[in-house]
């Protein structure tokens, strides 16, 4: 079984012996509390020392910080969460590096960076980009502002439970059980199969017409995953063609 295959009959991952488990959604408000501690843009810092920390003892200089107190808590609540053991501690050793013990195996900080990647894929979740400088960082916020202002306002997680349970018929106690990557797939499954219904409802009926019929959607079509930023991030070569297409001539 792949990891893709993995992740979609919501099976953990084995790293270094431990089984990494995707979250359920029973568990999704205390998850989404808890990763909030590996969310933290850690290069938007101006200090070179902080840009060259790993993210984990990057973790453990904000917990010494006033107000920081609490990061390490989330950090332990997380791998509680995804490794389902009590067993967690932090240490360090006498050069300063941090360690993650977990039932008794002790993970590195480069083992971190790896297990924090596998829950940003097991679970959906967008971590920040810390290759990307913090001009075009900013670039993007203020883009993907602009564009939420644009569209339609969307269902916030509770309608998006009660839009699974009303369209696919299973009942809350079940979506309880389905982890945080089948439910967010499958609601994208479930929202493509209707714009398809919708689309081919219209070809037939003569409202719309499509130059070639293998353009029409299908319910099993292939659902593309969208590159990173790539809804507000153009290349030149495309802006010189929207250029062109406005009667512009690109600079």
């Amino acid at each position: 079984m792949n990891i893709t295959t993995k992740k979609a009959f919501g099976k953990p991952l084995l790293y270094k012996g431990l089984n990494i488990y995707p979250v359920k959604m029973k568990d999704a408000d205390e998850f989404y509390d808890a990763v909030q501690c590996l969310l933290l843009p850690k290069n938007d810092f101006q200090q070179p020392e902080i840009i060259r920390m790993s993210y984990l003892f990057f973790l453990l200089s904000i917990s010494q910080n006033d107000g920081g107190h609490g990061i390490l808590d989330k950090l332990i609540s997380l791998y509680r969460l995804v490794f389902k053991t009590e067993e967690i501690q932090i240490s360090t050793n006498e050069k300063g590096m941090v360690f993650m013990i977990v039932d008794g195996v002790t993970l590195n900080e480069r083992d971190f960076d790896k297990i924090k990647t596998i829950i940003s894929e097991q679970n959906l979740i967008d971590l920040d980009d810390e290759f990307i400088d913090p001009g075009t960082k900013k670039a993007i916020q203020e883009a993907r502002a602009f564009m939420a202002k644009r569209k339609t306002r969307q269902a916030d997680f509770e309608q998006q439970i009660i839009a699974y349970h009303c369209k696919s018929g299973l009942p809350y106690h079940e979506i309880e059980h389905l982890t945080l990557y089948q439910f967010h797939k499958g609601l994208i499954r479930m929202d493509y199969m209707v714009s398809s219904d919708a689309i081919l409802n219209a070809r037939y009926s003569g409202i719309i017409e499509f130059k070639n019929d293998q353009d029409l959607p299908h319910w099993l079509g292939y659902i593309e995953e969208p590159k990173k930023n790539e809804d507000v991030i153009i290349t030149k070569s495309t802006f010189d063609q929207q250029m062109k297409k406005l009667g512009l001539e690109p600079s």
